[in-house]
């Protein structure tokens, strides 16, 4: 019995050391390397910090945090990436478009990552293009990326509608492509609705051929990475459901075709001119009428920034303001002006007034004014009596929506609304967020409540203007709503009037606890201020003395360098940063070289990695030359000199028929940086021949080196 327990306890402890190895090897499980396509576009690109963004790039980066991915970034054009794919050469591209025949090559995300529209470019000189005959197409060269879906796409079209072009497939860049555009070399591109043209104005697009879903696309021999990629995007698509379309506002919304206008509203600028626009006066930080007489508040702001955000038009605008939004109104429909600022209206409000409502472009939240006194004594649910200020008739839209069972007491000023309330006639009224605490900063004796709704504000336009329509939308589309929404923040904080005696009124205790800190810090600040001098005084002898240090150091690394110099044939400095490099000795070596790197003379500057694989190429004996290569990368450069400032490797050449055993010797000369933080960027490269004692010994290893890879050779 004893000897089946002491079996028993041993088979456990071996279970546990197995299963403790086991979860010990998934702890420290080397993450899955990812080799990604990486194009400029807005899909991929690096800010001027050098940071990553990009509509593909968050995209993997939220894939990899349900993945454990690690990215190895590849780039090149498009469908150079899209061949690579193909060879295996990269796992993953973004923005590839499902086709039946695409899918016996590779392998697709079940989820799309997005959708796109691919538009015809064409230079903005072209006149024999034009969308309304779609037959100037014929006979015209049509650029198009090689493999991609649009080609199949305009072919497709082309067909179906009787179009007789030459399609020309390419494996250009985007800007190369349309360069040639505009120099006459081909009279259209195709390409996505997101493009970007560097060159504003100089190309635009004309007619849209068609739009598709688009995927992440793997390589066929990566199946696994499928599976993880099926997973995230599974969960991505659980967590928020808005993603791709949050990317895609993020990214592409103010982009490529987004910021033209066609041939009709263009026609209707030229026509029409300014547009008229009417504006509730007294309505900061919306808007109002300035001291001057002209516009004030965000509206202002939006309207400049919507005057130039299209690409192809340059917009105008002129404002009148108006006492109540019925002014307004009947202004519009008497054609005094073109739309109204601020609107909040349902599409049968909107109807019944004979307007349009565009897309709303700037929004707040809304708050409940009420007394102080009812304080916890009103609930939003009840059935309340809350003022409304006639003047701004979007709060009743807000009501019907919000509070159907209020009921309303009509006020013919916002100050009357407050009356009202303070006088227990009604139990609220509605402001907005901006406006709270204003209010709350003066002497009313009322409270906000936030309602936990908001109310957005849109232009109003005669519903037979739908040119107007369309223009003001692609105007809400493109101007940056995060910016308006931090003008209504300014303008609402710059516009409070709290009074100096109105502060001491309300926080004369403040003003006490004030004086005392005062009087502490006085005498705080004699005594930390005797302690910072006596420490600034410490940190100068500190630092000379660290400055001396540093000079001495140089000094000697400095006559070792010289002393050695003397051994070598010809000296380079190498700049790791930038690939340059500066001849400093060139010794001649035979009746017709100079120097080690042919042709290169002292004083010369020359591209670095460039010379020196012709040099490799021309003298490092065959076996030697991949070891010789490794060692001058900048990567290994860095990693020798980390904690030495001098590295070598010998090599073997063959000179003339002649085998010589050299030396390239590398000296770290970043000699005033100090050695724990130093960046190595610029080193010394010295070329010398080899004594006799080390070349025996380098023949020797060579020999045994060949003799057992031939002896492996031969038992394969």
């Amino acid at each position: 019995m004893l000897k089946i327990l002491s079996r028993w306890k041993q088979a456990a402890l071996i279970t546990l050391c197995l299963i403790t190895a086991a979860f010990s090897a998934v702890s420290y499980a080397e993450p899955t390397v990812v080799r990604v396509g990486w194009y400029d576009s807005p899909f991929n690109y690096v800010d001027v910090f050098g940071r990553r963004f990009g509509y593909a790039y968050d995209y993997q980066q939220k894939v990899a945090a349900y993945t454990g991915w690690t990215y190895e970034y590849v780039s090149g054009s498009w469908p150079d990436l899209y061949a690579m794919l193909l060879k295996g050469e990269i796992d993953l591209l973004s923005d590839v478009s499902f086709t039946p025949e695409r899918a016996q090559q590779m392998l697709f995300a079940s989820l799309p990552m997005g959708a796109e529209s691919y538009y015809l470019f064409v230079s903005a000189s072209n006149t024999s293009i034009t969308n309304a005959d779609i037959k100037t197409l014929n006979g015209k060269r049509i650029g198009v990326n090689a493999h991609s879906y649009q080609a199949e796409l305009f072919k497709e079209w082309a067909v179906a509608n009787g179009i007789n072009a030459q399609l020309i497939e390419m494996t250009n860049f985007e800007t190369e492509a349309l360069n040639m555009v505009q120099n006459g070399q081909l009279d259209a591109y195709i390409t996505m609705d997101n493009y970007e043209d560097a060159n504003e104005h100089a190309c635009f697009p004309i007619m849209k051929i068609g739009q598709s879903n688009f995927y992440f696309a793997v390589n066929k021999n990566r199946p696994e990475l499928v599976n993880d990629l099926n997973y995230a995007m599974s969960k991505i698509n659980d967590e928020n459901r808005f993603y791709n379309t949050q990317l895609y506002n993020k990214y592409l919304q103010s982009s490529g075709t987004n910021a033209f206008i066609s041939n009709e509203e263009l026609k209707w600028i030229a026509q029409h001119g300014t547009i008229r626009v009417g504006y509730l006066d007294k309505n900061l930080p919306f808007c109002s009428s300035s001291l001057t007489g002209g516009l004030d508040g965000a509206l202002k702001n939006y309207l400049d920034f919507a005057a130039n955000s299209l690409k192809n038009a340059t917009l105008h605008f002129d404002t009148k303001s108006y006492t109540t939004i019925q002014a307004a109104t009947k202004a519009l429909k008497d054609g005094e002006i073109d739309c109204i600022f601020p609107i909040h209206l349902s599409d049968y409000d909107a109807e019944k007034l004979d307007v349009m409502a565009t897309n709303p472009f700037v929004e707040a939240e809304m708050y409940l004014l009420l007394k102080k006194a009812d304080s916890g004594s009103i609930s939003m649910d009840g059935n309340l009596i809350i003022a409304l200020n006639e003047s701004n008739s979007n709060y009743l839209t807000f009501l019907h929506d919000n509070f159907p069972n209020a009921k309303i007491l009509n006020c013919k000023s916002f100050e009357e609304c407050l009356n009202a309330v303070e006088s227990s006639n009604a139990d609220c009224t509605l402001i907005t967020n901006y406006e709270a605490a204003k209010i709350q900063s003066e002497n009313y004796e009322v409270y906000s409540l936030a309602t936990g709704k908001a109310i957005d504000f849109a232009f109003a336009v005669r519903r037979s203007d739908n040119e107007l329509y369309y223009i003001l939308n692609k105007t809400a589309s493109l101007v940056p709503r995060a910016s308006i929404q931090a003008v209504l923040s300014e303008y609402a904080n710059s516009g409070f009037k709290f009074s100096f005696a109105d502060f001491l009124r309300a926080n004369w205790y403040i003003i006490v606890i004030a004086s005392v800190l005062l009087a502490l810090l006085g005498v705080n600040y004699i005594r930390n201020n005797a302690l910072r001098r006596e420490k600034e005084l410490k940190e100068r002898l500190r630092i000379k003395e660290k400055q001396l240090e540093n000079e001495n150091k140089a000094h000697e690394i400095e006559s070792m360098i010289s002393a050695i110099a003397v051994d070598y044939r010809s000296i380079y400095y190498f700049d790791l940063e930038h690939d340059e490099g500066l001849c400093y000795r060139a010794k001649t070596i035979s009746d017709d070289k100079l120097g080690d790197l042919e042709g290169i003379k002292h004083g010369e500057r020359f591209p670095f990695s460039k010379k020196i694989l012709e040099y490799a190429d021309t003298y490092v004996e065959e076996s030697y030359r991949e070891g010789f290569l490794k060692f001058v990368t900048p990567e290994n450069i860095r990693a020798k000199l980390a904690n030495e400032i001098m590295t070598a490797h010998r090599y073997l050449t063959i000179r003339d028929g002649k085998e010589h055993y050299e030396m390239i010797r590398i000296v770290d000369i970043n000699l005033n940086q100090n050695r724990d933080k130093r960046q190595i960027n610029a080193v010394s490269l010295g070329f010398a021949e080899v004594d006799s004692e080390t070349i025996e010994l380098l023949k020797k290893t060579h020999t045994v080196s060949k003799k057992l890879e031939n002896e492996k050779l031969a038992t394969v």
